[in-house]
């Protein structure tokens, strides 16, 4: 029997922290919503999202504007990418690493899969 070496990706694994997957997963089915409406929608206090919308906006996944809401000027927070782009970038990342560590073994491995199909 050949000895398997273990590979930790667990943290790795995640594209978002649990928050953040909220908050995107939210923004993706509802297309915009005010900071209240996202911290309704995801049941977490207003601050805790405040602070994660930033860290979103921050790298990239998450724009926001000003809007006229109810007779009011807010801020109003979109997906700047959909959540097939994060899906398809995050694949190819880990599958780069994969590769990088592994070679040939990976590239074999995937060549053996494709053909059995």
């Amino acid at each position: 029997m050949v000895k398997k070496e273990r590979i930790e990706l667990g943290e790795e694994l995640r594209i978002f922290s649990p928050l953040e997957e909220k908050i995107m997963e939210f923004l993706w089915e509802k297309k915009e919503a005010t900071l209240s409406e996202i911290a309704k929608g995801v049941n977490a206090s207003m601050s805790s999202v405040a602070a994660t919308l930033d860290r979103l906006e921050k790298n990239g996944f998450v724009k926001k504007e000003k809007k006229s809401v109810e007779g009011r000027r807010k801020f109003v927070f979109y997906p700047a990418v959909s959540k097939k782009d994060v899906e398809v970038n995050f694949v190819q990342s880990i599958l780069d690493k994969l590769i990088d560590k592994f070679g040939d073994v990976v590239v074999d491995y995937f060549h053996r899969k494709v053909e059995k199909k």
